[in-house]
């Protein structure tokens, strides 16, 4: 067999090439940068509610070890525009913190480590053009959304912190990490955004008052753009478009690091066995992230008024409503959301008097089905 040549050092590339060698195929990676993986030094989670299985079994099925810094976190506080809370927990892990970035102890660099441990030759500043390679694993060209943020000194117990306010985040959300005494701070707004500084400035003063504290020292600054649309069939030319290539991301509530993985391990796997690579992806991950698309056309229309109730009902001591989310615990809610239209849970909105006529449209035309 030829040797496989995989354009793109990231998470997915590195992915495909340990299987691909674990499976005698001669294979080598080509890297843009002088290094491996994200130019961020941020922290991400490895969300634990898309799958059935815990996100430590599937990383041991992807033939990933697990030689880098993971953290599992059990909670997760939501506040309104508001500034109404609700603190959600899980009795297992909801999802496992990562460092991102060229940092040693980051699973970047720890997948860069394993290839070369492997015999893999990664060539960096790599000239490969994209149509001569078989794999391609390249990051995202047209992006739909960009996540601005920074790291910094902060003294205070882990914690993390999902803000909803569309004057901060545009049809998205904010988001705050306190581990490690190392605090992170980020705004997630739309690509064609012209506002991404003064939304993501906003979000940091909301922050400083929410924890009654102010950000003095900045220890890193970040950007990373993401997609909201990905390829239905990704093996185009006889290549394989791979994580965020094919625009493989969780489109609602997850970071997308696992279909990154994931698509790296099936499309090594279609090689091998000589299967169909879109069959492969396609049984495995494009339930969770259809499921997510819809929920994200759906998140986009609550606006401040919505994001108020949806937190209120997170909050609710309501049996029934309870019921109807799937307990009390988010890490069962979170995989109800993710084999559900977000309709379906947002019927209970309909208790609230106040109901505005563009939510009850959109009940009415989604139903609460399944996807």
């Amino acid at each position: 067999m030829k040797t496989i040549r995989i354009l793109g050092g990231g998470l997915s590339g590195l992915t495909a090439a340990i299987n691909l060698k674990r499976e005698g195929v001669d294979v080598e990676v080509h890297e843009r940068k002088r290094f491996c993986g994200k130019p961020t030094h941020d922290f991400q989670f490895l969300e634990n509610w898309t799958f059935e299985d815990d996100a430590l079994a599937i990383l041991q099925n992807l033939n990933i070890q697990t030689d880098f810094y993971i953290k599992p976190w059990y909670s997760l506080e939501f506040i309104s525009p508001s500034l109404n809370k609700c603190l959600k927990r899980s009795s297992d892990p909801l999802m496992y913190l990562l460092k991102r970035g060229p940092m040693k102890d980051s699973i970047d660099h720890a997948l860069q480590k394993q290839a070369s441990a492997a015999g893999i030759p990664i060539i960096f500043r790599s000239k490969l053009n994209a149509d001569d390679a078989d794999i391609v694993a390249t990051g995202i060209k047209e992006p739909t959304f960009i996540v601005t943020g920074i790291t910094f000194p902060f003294d205070h117990p882990d914690k993390a912190i999902t803000l909803f306010d569309d004057r901060l985040s545009l049809g998205m959300y904010s988001y705050f990490l306190a581990n490690d005494n190392t605090g992170e701070i980020a705004s997630i707004n739309p690509a064609r955004s012209k506002e991404h500084k003064a939304r993501f400035d906003l979000a940091v003063k909301r922050f400083e008052e929410i924890l009654n504290f102010k950000v003095s020292t900045i220890t890193h600054r970040f950007a990373a753009p993401g997609s909201l649309y990905f390829l239905k069939n990704a093996r185009i030319n006889n290549q394989c478009f791979i994580g965020e290539a094919a625009g493989f991301q969780d489109c609602l509530a997850g970071f997308g690091m696992m279909y990154a993985l994931k698509s790296g391990y099936h499309a090594a796997q279609s090689i091998v066995r000589n299967e169909d690579y879109d069959r492969l992806w396609q049984a495995d991950m494009l339930k969770p992230m259809a499921v997510s698309r819809t929920n994200r056309f759906l998140f986009e229309r609550l606006s401040n008024d919505g994001y108020e109730k949806l937190v209120k009902m997170l909050d609710s001591p309501n049996s029934a409503i309870v019921k109807l989310l799937g307990g009390d615990d988010l890490q069962h809610i979170l995989k109800k959301i993710y084999n559900h239209s977000l309709a379906y849970f947002l019927r209970p909105l309909v208790f609230w008097k106040r109901l505005t006529p563009i939510y009850k449209l959109i009940l009415s035309l989604v139903g609460g089905g399944r996807c």
